[in-house]
């Protein structure tokens, strides 16, 4: 584990997440917002639209370019998030890992809620046999301990929105949705913790808002994507509709 990147809001480091999350102490961060790898099935099944990072391809025979996740690890990682958020722990996920945790959270998290985000421009169905997916789960876990309360009032957690455009990460998920979480899951001044941080989205989002934010990325490729993207002095302006009102 290494310090990759670091400014006045952000650090980044790279190496597996589990590492640091065992090193951190508990209540160190507001929340946890992220987007973690999803089961074997989906990753076998998945294409996704071709990415080039200085001229390279990043997605492997059209499938995504990461390792899969099990339920085990996800559940194991999600209790250190759960201990080291004070509050809220919020994921994307595989809708299979989303149901299982709802009926049975990770230990020290209980589940408050499971959103869906609605693709408006999915990937197609490529054998062409049967719909695409067009949607992802949106687990939304708290501390099991204490009252949970958000900035949302008695608002939705469901998003109608755009996939993200290309940015040399496959599966990077849009800035709006992200820039909302923080705004609704923390407060000003906070620290935001994403373990999976891939292109940096959480952490662009946080630092767009006055959050600081931690972000553990494993692959050093998209460290370097992250870190030029936080080293931009102007905010990420991404097109920040969110249809049907976001959360």
């Amino acid at each position: 584990m290494s310090l990759y990147y670091s400014d006045n809001y952000v650090e980044i480091y790279h190496g597996d997440c589990r590492d640091i999350l065992t090193g951190m102490p508990d209540d160190r961060v507001s929340s946890v917002l992220t987007d973690p790898p999803y089961t074997d099935r989906t990753h076998d099944k998945a294409r996704s639209r071709s990415h080039k990072v200085d001229g390279r391809d990043i997605i492997k025979s059209g499938i995504t370019a990461f390792t899969a996740i099990t339920e085990k690890d996800l559940r194991d990682i999600l209790t250190e998030c759960g201990r080291v958020a004070e509050r809220w722990v919020i994921a994307t996920m595989d809708y299979r890992h989303a149901v299982e945790f709802d009926q049975n959270p990770p230990s020290g998290l209980k589940s408050q809620r499971v959103g869906v985000w609605v693709k408006t421009n999915p990937t197609p169905q490529i054998t062409g046999d049967r719909p695409a997916q067009g949607w992802e789960a949106i687990a939304y876990l708290h501390r099991a301990k204490g009252r949970s309360r958000w900035n949302g009032g008695g608002k939705h957690g469901n998003y109608v929105t755009k996939i993200a455009a290309p940015e040399g990460h496959p599966t990077a998920k849009p800035l709006s949705i992200l820039e909302d979480w923080v705004a609704m899951f923390s407060d000003p001044g906070e620290t935001i913790l994403d373990p999976f941080a891939g292109s940096g989205t959480t952490l662009r989002a946080a630092k767009n808002l006055g959050r600081k934010a931690i972000g553990v990325e494993l692959e050093e490729r998209y460290c370097e994507l992250a870190a030029k993207r936080l080293a931009q002095d102007a905010f990420d302006f991404e097109a920040l509709t969110t249809v049907n009102g976001g959360i």
